[in-house]
């Protein structure tokens, strides 16, 4: 009875949830634009230094424009590059910070918003740069745009928008490994560039069948070896579920019933959608510090209405730290403790 209870009460807290999906505006567009040496593509060794450039443009307009808020996240392959710190170039107003993801993969986060009610920004802007050096040994990668977005006046929309990607090539013989996630391991194929994955057999894990690969970590892109080619270093990931011989048991009387384990799994999957809708409603901002001294500090991603972490005290010889505070005139101080974020923010330092 009790496991039915949160089943139900999980199910009533997700349809009670409110979803905020941002509609697309088609009175603009624009592109997301990377390159490299004014290219899409790159030929590249081992060692080398590349340099992203990111450039926004307007495509159904040449006319400058007020500038709301804006992000672009710059996905890299961190096996396959290292950012060089201290690398980027930005316009003014830019804020950024790397992030690091669940798989092998990091995000170079840029974002600008608007204090004023609307920035004017010409119709070709470049946003900023930053410098990669190749790791890799061999194969291609590629640095995507994810989750680019030109905000309306209001934030309740977004315009239309599309992008292009930079693909990295040492050599055309791309390295593909098999995550099979507690199953029995698969060996690592090398494939040409642009040709098909061999499909291997299928691992094997004690109570669970085998579903088949994905090519995220999350298990949505379902991997097609009939149709689908390779592009770049990739890991395939083996997605599971539980085997019906496992999942159904037998009461003393004889009676079938379901395995308690059964239940956790939906309840935990049903909590799950729950936690990506509040993702979706809250999001998450950005809180960049401003020491104005040569100390630098770490950037936050900080839930919508959540509170950012108070850091460090930065340090600056001859000067004491008095505080932060949200305003370039550091006449307001930010209470960690019990103000929120609610947008993409700066905190400036004062000192004395």
């Amino acid at each position: 009875m009790k496991r039915i209870l949160i089943f139900l009460m999980t199910v009533v807290l997700i349809f009670a949830c409110p979803i905020t999906v941002l509609a697309e505006d088609a009175s603009r567009s624009y592109l997301f634009e990377l390159s490299v040496d004014g290219e899409d593509t790159k030929q590249v060794k081992t060692g080398d230094v590349i340099t992203i450039v990111f450039k926004l443009y307007r495509t159904d307009s040449m006319e400058a424009y007020d500038m709301y808020a804006m992000q672009n996240e710059i996905r890299y392959d961190s096996e396959f590059f290292r950012l060089v710190e201290g690398s980027e170039l930005l316009s003014d107003g830019i804020n950024t910070t790397d992030i690091g993801l669940l798989d092998e993969y990091r995000e170079f986060y840029m974002n600008f918003v608007s204090l004023s009610g609307g920035e004017k920004w010409n119709a070709q802007k470049l946003i900023g740069s930053i410098s990669l050096e190749v790791i890799g040994q061999s194969g291609v990668s590629r640095i995507t745009n994810q989750d680019y977005v030109v905000s309306t006046a209001d934030g309740q929309d977004h315009y239309v928008a599309e992008c292009q990607d930079v693909t990295i090539i040492i050599s055309t013989d791309c390295t593909v490994t098999f995550e099979s996630n507690g199953g029995t391991a698969v060996p690592m194929q090398t494939i040409l560039y642009g040709e098909k994955i061999k499909c291997p057999e299928d691992p094997e894990r004690e109570g669970y069948q085998f579903v088949g690969w994905y090519a995220d970590i999350d298990l949505k892109d379902e991997w097609d070896f009939e149709q689908d080619t390779v592009e770049k270093n990739m890991v395939l990931y083996a997605k599971w579920q539980v085997a019906e011989d496992n999942a159904i048991g037998v009461d003393g009387d004889g009676t079938g019933r379901t395995n308690g384990s059964l239940w956790w799994l939906l309840v935990l999957g049903l909590f799950g959608i729950l936690l990506l809708i509040q993702l979706c409603v809250f999001g998450k901002k950005v809180v960049r510090f401003e020491t104005g001294c040569q100390e630098k500090v770490k950037s936050q991603k900080i839930k919508k209405n959540g509170y950012a972490i108070r850091p460090k005290e930065p340090k600056c010889t001859g000067r004491m730290f008095v505080g932060w505070y949200c305003n370039e005139e550091r006449t307001i101080p930010w209470d960690f403790e019990n103000q929120k974020v609610k947008k993409n923010m700066t905190l400036y330092a004062k000192w004395m």
